[in-house]
């Protein structure tokens, strides 16, 4: 039994919701041309918390004093400061420590945003129903939004590309739907409970919701939806005593979901993708271990697991994973990409931050399951249980989240989380509502504590949000395909963040900054700023690929060839790479390279380019022909029917021949030569350079009118440029008496700079052009 003094000043409905609808904003801010939309996002979570924590230091006397007291008693906040002291002294472990910093920041905003949220909902539950209509409304907004923007790219494009552009303000399609899968059981409580328009409005926000969570194709999202629902109903009913009202109510729910699955699914068959939105029932199917991007997860979290063995005690480094990771993905990850995350937060805290800490931060999950289904099942005040439930419900979303996402660093989920954890503690029948503090030195101590250390994560974040505004000008410079952008070298240098020194995608700002000077030609700065990118994060190969560059400008072939087969070795996977290390070994004719690396890259990925770019690099290398057949043939046993395989194979066989032929019009032996040239000519009809060879064949032979024949047949298909060919159709004109075409092609010739053909104009052609 809760005692209320009603003379009490206390915290406003109004201050509530207005700071509960502050908070939902995030799904609505712009990126205020930040890279990735969290910047801008925990920058805003850190002015909130310090205009709250002013408005508890300013408006001591509406706030019951047990407000901090049971947060200081509450086991969830005693494991949460622990946790969030064992993220902090994984620095000591950390071999990034300004990624220790940064990632610090977001956890200590988010800890401070549930110190308020608890001092803001204690004696407030009144108006629950109030804060679940305000989720309600912001679900509406976003899935609105959402759905607005997919039709909008999808009539100015194609369908799928407004499927694939489906993100909202999350900066990505499964925490877009990760971010309104969380808000569904607000919805559906809200139906319910809401008669009305209130009730309706809410039944169509179920509908744009479902629908555009469905259409992310966010398989995780699926599992969540299916969970909430079955929980959900299946508790109504039973409170309701399984009454024919009940069924009635919860039949309701079904309809915007049912309608959701018909409409998404006709989006789906017009999309003509094969894959994420072929439909729906594919994409539910998909839901197994064998599909290809759950085997993906599977070896990130074994990539973790390892990270744990190497640091099991402080780990290695909060928001370390990003880089430490990537010599594990070496041989699972193609060119540059890269995971950034484990895709279990679990299994990333406790990578990063140390067994006992995963543990730790596992048990806070644990411990507010059991709090509130113990509520869900033996308290008799019915709006403590429809808040459990409501936790309950939201702890299932973040936790299925968790387990293959990565919503810890996420503020949409964040607050969520924040909510459910505040919500754990304050729906305690048990508490007493206090009469608020008069004032005490204490108290005004503590929310002076709140004020400074939000003002400080206030400040981090801020600095954050520049480091990502720079990595913006960079990206829109895109200084790796432009020799130059708006920014310079100087430029980047003199903007280089506190921290972070890594872009979000995991590079150095340095080597950004290199790649800037090394398109100046500031070869010295440059690599400088490479030699400091490389302390950093030397795991992509980029580095050294932009040394190779460097060393080629600067006329050092043999350093170039080292750094690219630095750079190959770094990432054996990437196929830039590896080609560009071919071509180099062509070069240098070093076949024992160019096979060493066909092994090392046939071995992790079975595409024709494997086989295709090592038998150019042999072929140029002068490796003997009969094997460079044989290598190719190696190829087809694996991929038999590939047509870029099929075709190298052709122009191999075809090229053996023509040298054949050659060879044997060497030796005079023309009957050869001709039988030689028509069984390259059989295997490709078409084949430019057997046509000439025939063409020269004849024009050896004074047989010009054949002669002509193939050459103008070889000039009906591109790729021979010059004026060679041209000039001998002139030839075997000029040699049948036909001087009108001869100049014509003479004029041809010309105008393809053949050397020959001006000589022949003036000795054949003069007086033909003065008569006309």
């Amino acid at each position: 039994m809760q005692i209320v003094d009603k003379k009490s000043p206390a915290i406003s409905d109004f201050t509530v919701l207005f700071f509960i609808g502050a908070i939902l904003i995030i799904d609505l801010l712009p990126y205020f041309k930040a890279m990735e939309i969290i910047n801008p996002q925990f920058l805003y979570l850190a002015i909130v918390n310090i205009l709250m924590g002013a408005y508890f230091y300013f408006n001591q006397r509406s706030i019951a004093i047990e407000g901090l007291s049971i947060l200081k008693k509450s086991y969830l906040t005693r494991l949460y400061v622990i946790f969030l002291l064992l993220c902090g002294l994984s620095v000591f472990a950390a071999k990034n420590i300004s990624l220790v910093v940064t990632n610090l920041t977001h956890i200590a905003i988010v800890f401070l945003l549930f110190i308020n949220f608890t001092i803001l909902l204690k004696d407030k539950l009144d108006v629950f129903y109030k804060i679940v209509f305000i989720v309600c409304i912001s679900a509406f907004l976003q899935s609105w939004q959402e759905l607005y923007n997919f039709i909008i790219v999808s009539n100015r494009s194609t369908i799928l590309e407004g499927l694939n552009q489906m993100k909202g303000n999350t900066g990505n399609i499964n925490i877009l739907a990760a971010s309104l899968s969380i808000k569904i059981p607000f919805l559906l409580l809200g139906i319910t409970h809401y008669a009305g328009n209130k009730k309706w409005f809410i039944f169509f926000t179920l509908f744009m919701a479902t629908a555009t969570i469905i259409l992310t194709g966010a398989r995780a999202s699926f599992i969540n939806l299916l969970l909430i629902f079955l929980i959900y109903t299946f508790y109504y009913l039973r409170t309701h005593s399984f009454r024919k009202t009940a069924f009635i109510k919860t039949s309701l729910l079904i309809i915007p979901i049912l309608l959701s699955i018909f409409i998404t699914s006709l989006i789906y068959e017009k999309s003509s993708d094969e894959g994420r939105y072929g439909s729906l029932a594919k994409r539910v199917e998909q839901i197994n271990t064998k599909e290809e991007s759950v085997q993906k997860r599977f070896t990130m979290w074994e990539n973790a697991m390892t990270l744990t063995k190497t640091s099991p005690v402080l780990g290695i480094g909060l928001g370390n994973y990003r880089i430490e990771s990537i010599p594990y993905e070496k041989t699972t990850a193609d060119e540059y990409i890269v995971s950034l995350h484990a895709h279990n937060d679990f299994l990333e805290i406790m990578a990063e931050t140390g067994v006992i800490n995963g543990i730790i931060y596992l048990s806070l999950f644990i411990l507010v399951f059991f709090i509130n289904l113990k509520r869900i099942l033996k308290s008799d005040n019915e709006n403590t249980r429809n808040i459990a439930l409501l936790t309950l419900l939201l702890l299932i979303v973040y936790s299925v989240d968790s387990l293959f996402n990565f919503p810890m660093y996420r503020p949409t989920m964040q607050i969520f989380l924040v909510l459910l954890f505040a919500l754990t503690i304050v729906n305690n029948p048990g508490l007493i509502q206090n009469k608020p503090s008069e004032g005490s030195n204490n108290n005004s101590n503590q929310y002076s504590v709140i004020i400074i250390l939000s003002a400080i994560s206030c400040y981090s974040a801020f600095l954050i949000y520049k480091a990502s505004h720079l990595e913006y000008l960079i990206k829109t410079d895109d200084i790796n395909m432009n020799t130059s952008g708006v920014l310079n070298g100087d430029e980047v240098i003199n903007q280089l963040p506190l921290y972070p020194n890594v872009f979000g995608s995991s590079e150095s700002f340095y080597e950004y900054a290199g790649i800037y000077y090394f398109r100046e030609k500031n070869y010295e700065k440059a690599h400088k700023c490479f030699y400091r990118a490389d302390k950093i994060n030397p795991h992509l190969g980029r580095i050294d690929f932009y040394k190779h560059l460097m060393s080629q400008e600067r006329g050092n072939t043999d350093s170039a060839y080292v750094y690219m087969k630095k750079a190959y070795y770094t990432r054996p996977r990437d196929i830039n790479f590896y080609q560009t290390s071919m071509n180099l070994a062509a070069v240098k004719k070093d076949t024992v390279e160019i096979l060493k690396e066909y092994k090392l890259f046939s071995s992790y990925r079975k595409i024709p380019q494997a086989w295709t770019l090592a038998s150019l690099a042999l072929q140029s290398s002068g490796y003997n022909r009969k094997n460079l057949l044989l290598f190719v043939d190696e190829g087809l046993k694996i991929l038999p029917n590939d047509s870029i395989l099929l075709r190298q194979k052709k122009d191999f066989l075809i090229t053996d021949y023509i040298i054949e032929g050659q060879g044997y019009a060497a030796q005079a032996n023309f009957k050869k030569t001709l039988e030689t040239y028509n069984k390259a000519l059989k295997i490709d009809p078409e084949n430019i350079y057997v046509m000439q060879n025939i063409g020269f064949y004849y024009y050896n032979q004074a047989q010009y009118k054949e002669a002509i024949k193939y050459f103008l047949n070889a000039l009906k298909h591109p790729g021979l440029y010059g004026g060679h060919t041209e000039y001998y159709i002139a030839m075997s004109y000029l040699n049948s008496n036909d001087k009108d075409n001869a100049c014509k092609y003479f004029e041809l010739s010309k105008t393809l700079n053949y050397p020959d053909a001006q000589l022949q104009i003036d000795e054949n052609c003069r007086s033909s052009f003065i008569k006309r």
